[in-house]
């Protein structure tokens, strides 16, 4: 009994040990947590892998009869017969092979997709009698292709064989503004080649937007001349010059002329070796058409048969109208444009049909160029801004055929000259004063006189620097030399008078000593 009554109460006293709350720290009451879950095992995490490029699925895009395999494309081979169709997934491997169990080792590398059905559709039929093969490409081969030059973003971009040039200069960010689009270097295993991608733009001709292959890099070079087109042709405008600089070629590129062009008085402004500009006439008549080579700045102009007449040119810093010819200079946008010229018309009337001046114009520098038959050509100054600000028309001549106005671009500078550390131009600011620029050209010279410094505008005016109005471009602050500069000046001049005294004291007593001596 004892033994049996001691074991049960061990045994309870075991139990209620386990069942009881073992001693431990006190937890501090706080903010009541949500139980988290348990963390993920760890895992090494993969080497990232270059996004695959777009499935030619997703692209709409199906390899056709002339798509040229070679190796890493996955085909599907389809083999039917009477009764079963035999159907499995391939990769052409780098022999440019592709195994069949039914049929065995194919050779397709270099064939083109309809060649290689022609291939296995045979093999088919020598093994199986009344059996026939198709076989489709399910993932083109991928590979890189390398971009450089005036693109967006170089380097090597990852693309499928069934891409093309255009596509994978897109895939680059395009072609930056510097860039050639006549001019592309496409640089192959077979040699190197060039594309002009306007005429893939402009003609359709995918020859010159070939597919990529391996292996591939494409360069494009900086854009070369450009000649402009205007008048009675199908798609005016401003056109690179190709690697063929003719004008024949370049009408045909942009569809040639309208039904009402002039082909007997085309007109053509080039830059001649002595940097002036000369109009020549071309006479377009004939079969084939007269062609000339063209250089970079020709400007040719085709009249139509309805309104042919007298024309002018305006140049420059005007705001343009939708058939203006574009260009840009020191970072500003200006145009080049030919108007037909009404007989008595004048120069507000031409800068109202040219949109007018655009807010970084000149208007006191703008000029008339116009043609002498005596002569020299004349360069005819027109003040804008006293025509169109102050309301004096003295300025609005009348405009004779050929004649060139011309509205330069304003020099967005204040000019500091003088007694200053650093004279020269500063960029103009409208929010600092005459004492700023000055500060900012560092500041006046020891000689300098800063009370007496000058403002002088563009229409000549000149006021002292506290009575300056508002600074425009193209101000001039002048700061002038001080005539004496106190204690400096005075001392230099006390100096050479004590060098003077010094010098005709020593000769005085040198010589009465002497003369005292022989006495």
């Amino acid at each position: 009994m004892k033994h049996g009554s001691l074991r049960r109460c061990f045994s309870l006293l075991l139990v209620v040990s386990l069942l009881a709350p073992g001693p431990g720290y006190a937890q501090i009451p706080g903010t009541p947590q949500s139980p988290q879950p348990p963390a993920p095992a760890a895992r090494p995490n993969p080497a990232p892998t270059p996004a695959p490029a777009a499935s030619p699925a997703s692209r709409g895009l199906t390899p056709g009869p002339d798509y040229r395999l070679a190796p890493g494309d996955l085909l599907d081979v389809q083999i039917a017969g009477r009764l079963d169709v035999i159907r499995q997934q391939t990769v052409v491997d780098l022999d440019g092979v592709i195994n069949v169990p039914p049929l065995g080792a194919l050779p397709v590398g270099g064939l083109t997709l309809l060649e290689a059905h022609r291939k296995v559709s045979e093999r088919a039929r020598d093994v199986f009698k009344f059996a026939d093969a198709t076989i489709t490409v399910v993932a083109p081969r991928t590979f890189e292709v390398t971009v450089s030059g005036e693109v967006e973003r170089p380097g090597t971009v990852q693309t499928t064989a069934m891409r093309r040039v255009y596509d994978v200069i897109l895939e680059a960010g395009g072609i930056t503004s510097r860039g050639s689009l006549r001019n592309i270097v496409l640089n192959r295993r077979s040699g190197e080649r060039q594309a002009d991608l306007l005429a893939f733009q402009l003609r359709g001709d995918l020859t010159q937007n070939p597919f990529v292959e391996e292996g591939l890099r494409i360069h494009v070079p900086p854009r070369s001349g450009t000649v402009s087109l205007s008048g009675a042709v199908r798609r005016p405008g401003e056109y690179e010059i190709g690697s063929t600089p003719s004008l024949r070629e370049l009408l045909a590129l942009v569809g040639g002329l309208s039904q009402t062009a002039t082909l007997a008085d085309v007109r053509m402004t080039r830059v001649g070796a002595d940097e002036r500009r000369e109009a020549l006439s071309l006479d377009l008549r004939g079969t084939p058409p007269a062609d000339i080579v063209l250089r970079p700045g020709d400007a040719i102009f085709v009249p139509a048969t309805s309104s042919l007449q007298d024309l002018i040119e305006v140049r420059g810093a005007f705001n343009g109208t939708a058939e203006s010819t574009k260009t840009t200079v020191s970072g500003r946008a200006t145009i080049l444009q030919r108007f037909e010229l009404a007989q008595g018309e004048r120069v507000r009337d031409v800068l109202e049909r040219a949109g007018g001046p655009s807010v970084y114009a000149d208007l006191r520098l703008a000029l008339v160029e116009r043609n002498s038959a005596t002569g020299p050509r004349q360069r005819i100054p027109i003040d804008l801004y006293r025509m169109l600000v102050e309301k004096d028309d003295t300025p609005n001549i009348v405009l004779l055929n050929g004649d060139v106005l011309t509205l330069p671009i304003v020099e967005d500078k204040i000019f500091i000259l003088g007694e200053v550390k650093t004279p020269g131009p500063q960029d103009f600011r409208p929010d600092l004063t005459p004492r700023e620029y000055v500060a900012l050209a560092g500041g006046p010279s020891n000689r300098a006189r800063l009370v007496n410094t000058l403002v002088t505008f563009r229409n000549g005016k000149t006021y002292a620097m506290a009575d300056s109005p508002p600074l425009e471009p193209g101000a001039v602050v002048t700061v002038p030399e001080v005539a004496v500069k106190w204690w400096q000046d005075y001392v230099t001049i006390l100096t050479a008078v004590a060098s003077l005294v010094t010098a005709y004291t020593g000769l005085y007593f040198i010589f009465n000593g002497q003369a005292g001596g022989g006495n």
